[in-house]
């Protein structure tokens, strides 16, 4: 309102503003603050006073319910440690009537004093651990009466019997405000009971009883009624439960218990919940001032800590504030006054300093844009002159701005051409890019995908675009990378994936701003590695065969040359042998030579059957029998080294297509050397399963293993680890499996044994295969 009497809608920021705001700054500003200050501070004062007396009043209230509750804590704990009710506990345990009974009379005399001497109490009871009562005293209006056995109850559904017995022994229960129920009736007439109990039992073993006494609210609604009358207002008191006890003065005698959720309409929730909220503070709501404090039990009732009961105090603030309504009036006046003078002011700047508002509206109308408006202001002050001086300026600035009109429409034209020109540039280079066969990527320094080619995306393994995907979801070695990468300086590695083998020629590069960012391209070259792989292969290959042809040559001359000397050198020792008047030991080395000219015949058997080719009478042959062969000689010297062997062939296995001598002869040189493997004893494990037209036979043993590195060298002849060993019975092996049409296969790791695969043909003529439609 003030920012449009001013004109500020016209432009009106000139000297009627400076003017009439210096007229309130040195005559009604000043005025107005003393006011206000002095107004301000003695309302401030004497709410401050009121609600401070308010505040202090209920929390002298609820101290007064705070200390009762302590006193009251005292006399419980006195009751809980007095002898009677330790020899009642005692005798309960034993199962010792006579004791029980005579400690129950000097409890129920102890308990019919203390009913007498405090009114407020109208009941104490002892409850045993199953909630019944063992002992009861109830007050009926001046008389104490003592409860015969036959009438005492079971309280073990209540509530407030359950909540006690929770709590650790020698802890103080306060119940919230209720009503007492007899034989499952509500007392009548109706009268708010608190229920104060003290936990007995062992510490650490849990409650095994609880001392209850009953209170009339009574002393408890006395304070707050006071207080009601006192002030004129309505006092509170709310438990732990969520419901509460009012009293107003207007208000018929009595107390009712109800639910706060009913004040939520009178003071509002967030209201409610502060002033349930455990503090002692006041609110304004309505109208209305409530000062509230919590009831502090303190360390007489720990248990009771996490809900405390409050007082509080709702008074009308008309009725504590009635004598402030006169500083009001007074504010008011002084209101009045300034918005007068205010206007007079205003009235004032406008006569004066009229020309200068039309002059602030035509240069606003100029700096939109409208160069054809111009000011008339008649006159021969400064005022006039300004106004000549603003029409010239409005002349030039419309030539001024004609040229620039023309300037800007030549520069957007060679724009647009600029623009066209750099997109089909950006066109063809983004073609290129898309269609070129390697794969092209452009990643951002955090890692995100800001571009790539359809042959990128192909690598990647992705249908859809990828732009904004982390490069490392697809690639996880590309953090890596990224790291080694240096300014311009590109980094050529390959990336194994699971399918493929890729080529990375990788840039760093850094925009005008600094940010930094990677070029990527990639190839697919798995073809080529693969193709290296297998010629490599293929010479290794070569170059075995040649070696396999050489050692047969070796090896058949050898076994020409030798074996005839050792034919001739084993019958020349047995011969001697018969010979009569021979000593002991020319007998014993006799037979220590033949048994070294059996050994090297064998073992040039070994060489003669490695070297010689050999082709294997091929026909049916059943698993089961030569395990069974292989088991029976081998199982002195399994005895021996205390290995087990354990076959699995399963019974229905079709026969193999295999050389019976042969396909024995290379279960036993593998067996044997599961034995050899396993010097202090261990396992070697012989099973079979058909595989479609194979079977596959699995030799495990528990053996130190055979290294990775050796792995591939172990068919080598003549390569071997163990001592003594000649290095062609694995040599001999994979030969008859290859003569065979069979594979071989070798998995070890250290310290797990090794495991030899043999994958046989089955026979082409067998039961099984005729019966199988898919061969």
């Amino acid at each position: 309102m003030l920012d449009r009497l001013l004109g500020k809608s016209r432009g009106g920021r000139g000297l009627a503003r400076r003017i009439y705001f210096a007229f309130l700054i040195a005559a009604v500003i000043p005025t107005g603050i003393a006011g206000i200050i002095g107004v301000t501070l003695s309302l401030d004062q004497l709410r401050d006073e009121t609600l401070r007396h308010l505040r202090q009043e209920v929390s002298v209230r609820a101290n007064g319910v705070s200390l009762f509750f302590s006193q009251l804590s005292a006399e419980l704990r006195y009751l809980a440690e007095a002898p009677p009710l330790a020899e009642l506990r005692d005798a309960i345990r034993q199962g010792d009537s006579a004791r029980v009974l005579a400690a129950t009379r000097r409890l129920e005399h102890d308990y019919s004093a203390l009913a007498a001497t405090y009114p407020h109490i109208y009941q104490i009871r002892f409850l045993g651990r199953d909630g019944k009562e063992r002992v009861r005293v109830d007050r009926r209006g001046h008389d104490v009466v003592v409860i015969p056995p036959a009438e005492l109850q079971d309280k073990s559904d209540r509530y407030y019997f359950r909540e006690a017995m929770t709590f650790e022994p020698g802890s103080m229960y306060v119940s919230p405000l209720d009503l007492n129920v007899e034989f499952g009736q509500v007392e009548t007439p109706e009268r708010p009971v608190v229920r104060v109990a003290i936990v007995l039992g062992v510490p650490g073993a849990g409650a095994d009883s609880v001392l209850v006494v009953n209170l009339h609210a009574d002393i408890l609604l006395a304070q707050i009624e006071e207080m009601a009358v006192a002030r004129s207002g309505t006092a509170y008191l709310f438990d732990r439960s969520g419901h509460f006890l009012s009293r107003s003065r207007e208000a018929a005698s009595g107390f009712a218990m109800r639910s706060v959720g009913v004040l939520e309409e009178i003071f509002g929730k967030s209201h409610l919940a502060a002033l349930l909220g455990g503090r002692e503070g006041t609110l304004m709501a309505g109208g209305r001032i409530v000062a509230y404090a919590p009831v502090e039990f303190g360390g007489a009732y720990p248990g009771a800590a996490a809900g405390r009961w409050v007082i509080a105090l709702d008074v009308a603030q008309r009725t504590l504030f009635f004598s402030v309504l006169n500083l009001y009036v007074l504010y008011a006046v002084l209101g009045v006054a300034l918005i007068v003078t205010a206007i007079g002011g205003y009235v004032l700047s406008r006569r004066l300093l009229g020309p200068v508002d039309a002059l602030a509206q035509e240069t606003e109308a100029i700096a939109g844009g409208d160069f054809t408006r111009r000011v008339s202001i008649s006159g021969d002050d400064e005022i006039a002159d300004l106004g000549a001086k603003f029409n010239a300026m409005a002349d030039r600035l419309s030539d001024l701005y004609g040229k620039l009109a023309g300037q800007r429409d030549r520069l957007e034209d060679e724009v647009v051409a600029r623009t066209r020109e750099l997109a089909r540039e950006r066109a063809f280079l983004a073609a290129i890019i898309q269609h070129t066969g390697d794969g092209i990527l452009v990643v951002a320094d955090n890692g995100a995908i800001a571009l790539a080619n359809g042959a990128a995306r192909k690598l990647l393994g992705a249908a859809a675009d990828v732009a904004g995907m982390e490069l490392a979801r697809f690639w996880s070695e590309w953090p890596t990378i990224a790291a080694e990468v240096a300014d311009e300086t590109p980094v050529r590695r390959d990336l194994k994936t699971r399918a493929r083998v890729l080529a990375l020629s990788v840039t760093s590069t850094r925009d005008v701003s600094g940010g930094r960012s990677f070029v990527v391209v990639a190839r697919d070259i798995s073809e080529e590695r693969r193709l290296q792989d297998e010629r490599r292969e293929l010479d290794r290959q070569m170059f075995q065969m040649d070696k396999m042809a050489t050692m047969g040559e070796l090896a058949m001359g050898l076994a020409h040359e030798i074996g005839n000397p050792l034919a001739g050198m084993k019958a020349v020792a047995q011969a001697l042998q018969y010979e009569e008047d021979l000593p002991p030991g020319v007998i014993e080395a006799l037979r220590r030579l033949e048994g070294e000219t059996d050994r090297l015949s064998d073992f040039l058997r070994t060489f003669h059957g490695f070297a010689a080719p050999t082709v294997p009478d091929l026909r049916p042959t059943q698993l089961k029998d030569t395990v069974a062969d292989i088991l029976f000689w081998t199982r002195k010297e399994a005895r021996n080294q205390k290995v087990s062997i354990d076959s699995n062939i399963p019974d229905d296995l079709p026969p193999l297509n295999a050389d019976p001598a042969q396909l024995k002869q290379v279960l036993l040189n593998l067996v044997i050397n599961g034995l050899r493997a396993q010097p202090d004893g261990g396992l070697v494990d012989i099973s079979a399963q058909r595989l479609d037209r194979h079977v596959r036979i699995a030799v495990r043993d528990e053996g130190p293993g055979i290294p990775e590195a050796l792995q591939r060298r172990i068919f080598e002849p003549f390569f071997t680890t163990r001592p003594g060993g000649s290095g062609l019975g694995l040599s001999i092996v994979q030969k008859i499996v290859h003569e065979h049409g069979a594979e071989i296969e070798v998995s070890s790791e250290g310290g797990h044994g090794s495991c030899f695969t043999l994958r046989w043909p089955i026979h082409p003529t067998s039961d099984n295969e005729r019966r199988d439609p898919h061969h």
